[in-house]
């Protein structure tokens, strides 16, 4: 936004009175106000009358809320901006001319209209859309100021949440916020979101009705195991994705016996929209504790570090030999997965791992 020389002076002086009979010294008024219109904002100009001790040109409005608005020019300047005007609506602005003294001139009120603010333009470029456990939001900022997108809901329990999305100038992207509240079936609960700016300008509110979108199990058909840390061939890698409990992943062990980690990588074949994965462990031994999973769009190498994104840590129960299932942080879009496994059970060998099956549950798959 522009920057402006605004003089900040004491609002509680006390107008000075004359030596003649007490009353109160007259300061002349500005004259021939002219205004150009901005989004959200007015640029006013004006003629200042010729007083050698002019401090200071005050310019207020109030606006629909009944909130007072004030402006403080320094004296000689002979224009200034009021920003952050929440609507188009017509205000009355009035201006008042002090003296060094205090004293004030008789008010000159003048209507204006800026052009529709910056906080509803920005506010017709937000969306909402139901993802599995939460919403996305989505913006295209093209304003060189920042907005906060602020999200309100109550829960079926009745729980008040909300949420408080920062977004920067000239940004445009997607954010997650998953939902506090634990739906079923049918059931819904309305999300409120509104947009704010610098100046404490909120926009309407858009309505949101959000309701629980499962994610289901993706077929594995098409999957395949894109690399490995290592196997053995009783308990090749592939075995992960075999439907059979009873074969399973283990890494080397006979000729060799690498520590931990140990992992595999899955090409999905396309990009899938995933929400949380499921784990089995071997099913005669749990040797598997500390599991860590990776996402990226790029390359299936497992060794290329720097695109392989984190989705989740989390740790395996080892009394636990049924479908063991995790949230991812975020609701993500890849194509290849790295699941490894970091720390062993304690309960078997600590240097191997073991897995039976891995799934992952997602909406879509995005063919791309």
């Amino acid at each position: 936004m522009r920057c402006f020389t605004i003089l900040l002076l004491s609002l509680s002086l006390l107008s000075c009175r004359d030596d003649s009979g007490g009353k109160v010294a007259q300061v002349a008024s500005v004259f021939n106000i002219r205004y150009t219109a901005a989004h959200g904002a007015l640029l006013f100009q004006w003629d200042n009358p010729k007083v050698d001790d002019l401090a200071y040109v005050e310019i207020s409005y109030v606006d629909k809320s009944g909130n007072l608005h004030r402006n403080l020019v320094l004296g000689g300047l002979s224009e200034g901006w009021v920003e952050g005007i929440p609507d188009n609506s017509p205000y009355y602005f009035r201006f008042l001319t002090y003296d060094k003294f205090g004293n004030s001139s008789e008010p000159v009120e003048v209507m204006a209209s800026a052009l529709e603010s910056t906080v509803n333009l920005f506010y017709g470029r937000v969306k909402l859309g139901v993802d599995f456990s939460g919403i996305n939001v989505s913006w295209e900022n093209n304003f060189n100021e920042n907005f906060y997108i602020e999200l309100a809901y109550t829960d079926l329990n009745g729980n008040n949440y909300q949420e408080e999305i920062v977004v920067a100038a000239n940004s445009a992207r997607t954010q997650f916020v998953r939902i506090g509240s634990s739906l079923s079936g049918s059931q819904s609960i309305d999300v409120y979101a509104s947009v704010v700016d610098e100046n404490g300008n909120e926009s309407d509110r858009k309505v949101l009705k959000f309701y629980k979108k499962e994610a289901v199990r993706l077929n594995r058909n098409n999957w395949r195991i894109a690399a490995y840390s290592s196997q053995e061939s009783d308990g090749m890698a592939t075995n992960v994705l075999d439907g059979n409990l009873n074969t399973h992943w283990h890494s080397a062990w006979r000729s060799t016996k690498p520590d931990y980690p140990h992992w595999v990588v899955l090409d999905l074949g396309v990009k899938s929209r995933l929400e949380k994965i499921g784990v089995y462990q071997r099913q005669s031994s749990a040797m598997v504790k500390g599991m860590a999973v990776y996402g990226n769009n790029v390359s299936a190498t497992p060794g290329n570090e720097s695109v392989w994104e984190l989705c989740t840590t989390f740790n395996l129960s080892t009394s636990d030999f049924g479908e063991q299932q995790f949230d991812f942080a975020d609701i993500v879009t890849y194509r290849y997965i790295k699941v490894v496994c970091t720390s062993p059970s304690g309960l078997a060998d600590n240097l191997c791992a073991a897995l039976a099956e891995v799934y992952l549950y997602g909406y879509n798959v995005v063919d791309e």
